[in-house]
């Protein structure tokens, strides 16, 4: 069978009426590509669309991370919380009874005849205790129970310049809870601040470094500081 039909024109040009036209090859060519661009992406979706994303996702959790600035405690939060912790320790800590240092009891408790210790706890006597002296007094007469050393209060308005001395002569604040460790007869003594110069303590880290304190007072490694021409207090 004859397949096309052929027609001979003048020109000499040969026809197949079955033969694609341009614009069927035209539109096969955007189909061919079209099935191809599609194909790739759907090949891309299913092999790396899953670690583009997982990867795109740390990036931005790690910005984040990086950028987010921690919460700042303003001061008004700061005053509440040692508020709080004041008021805590205030009900947990007791006003402790001590004797006071004063001329009838100057002779018990800075003998010039035997040698001891007595701890002087800086205060002032008024109806409200301060803070750090309540925390010193409270741990030093805990600690004190098993050891020979005498606890007593000692006035910083009347006092105040005996006290000096050994202040100074240490190098050290004299502030209420100061512990002056005295050892009359020997003519030294060891010094306790309770707060530095440089420092914010909190209460509960006052009363590690009044246990350290003392601790190292009966081992005997604190610094002693001496005073050859130190003289019994005079009320001022």
């Amino acid at each position: 069978f004859r397949e096309a039909v052929v027609s001979t024109q003048s020109t000499g040009t040969i026809t197949n009426e079955h033969a694609p036209s341009i614009i069927d090859n035209i539109i096969e060519f955007f189909r061919y590509s079209t099935e191809s661009i599609i194909g790739q992406v759907h090949v891309i979706s299913l092999n790396t669309w899953l670690s583009i994303i997982s990867i795109i996702t740390l990036f931005c959790v790690t910005f984040l991370i990086n950028t987010e600035q921690p919460p700042q405690d303003s001061p008004s939060s700061n005053r509440r919380g040692q508020q709080e912790e004041q008021r805590s320790f205030r009900r947990n800590t007791p006003a402790v009874e001590l004797l006071e240092l004063s001329g009838s009891t100057v002779s018990r408790l800075l003998p010039s005849g035997r040698s001891q210790i007595t701890l002087l706890v800086v205060c002032d006597r008024r109806s409200d205790v301060a803070l750090p002296v309540r925390v010193v007094s409270a741990q030093l007469k805990d600690l004190a129970r098993s050891s020979n050393f005498q606890l007593a209060t000692v006035s910083h308005s009347n006092y105040k310049s005996w006290l000096l001395r050994f202040a100074e002569h240490a190098g050290c604040r004299l502030i209420e809870g100061s512990v002056i460790a005295v050892n009359y007869n020997k003519r030294y003594y060891n010094f306790f601040t309770p707060v530095n110069m440089c420092s914010n303590s909190s209460l509960g880290n006052l009363q590690d470094r009044v246990t350290l304190w003392f601790e190292r007072l009966c081992e005997g490694s604190l610094p002693r500081y001496t005073l050859p021409d130190m003289e019994l207090p005079i009320v001022t």
